[in-house]
């Protein structure tokens, strides 16, 4: 299973309940808007490639949790360049701390959407609790 640390979406997750809180005042929704694009870019290869309905089911539910309720509720604020900024400084936080290439982003997207492997923390916690 891939650790959840591993995930940017989560990570940008956890910056909108911040954001939501008022603990942070950087506004994710720039951040949320590339999440949505890159994974409507993956569900539409789930069905070039025929991924399992089960994983798209997973998948989806994801998505709705973690970008499309989160950028909801956010929609009627503004992105400002500061936001833009702080993304960009996550974004390369992120990539020190999990010290991954572009190749092993590539390669987990594979793996879900070509090979059917869940290895995703949220999809496998959602799989285990629809499963029970």
């Amino acid at each position: 299973m891939t650790r959840i640390d591993y995930i940017f979406s989560y990570w940008i997750f956890l910056w909108y309940l911040l954001y939501l809180f008022g603990i942070v005042n950087f506004n994710p929704k720039f951040a949320i808007l590339c999440g949505v694009i890159e994974n409507i870019g993956i569900l539409l290869l789930m069905f070039y490639y025929g991924t399992k309905k089960h994983l798209v089911l997973l998948f989806l539910i994801m998505f709705i949790l973690l970008k499309i309720i989160p950028l909801y509720s956010i929609w009627n604020t503004q992105i400002r360049v500061r936001d833009i900024v702080a993304l960009i400084i996550l974004f390369m936080i992120y990539l020190i701390w999990v010290n991954k290439s572009l190749s092993d982003f590539i390669k987990q997207t594979q793996d879900l959407v070509i090979y059917n492997k869940n290895t995703l923390p949220g999809m496998m916690f959602l799989d285990k609790i629809i499963a029970d």
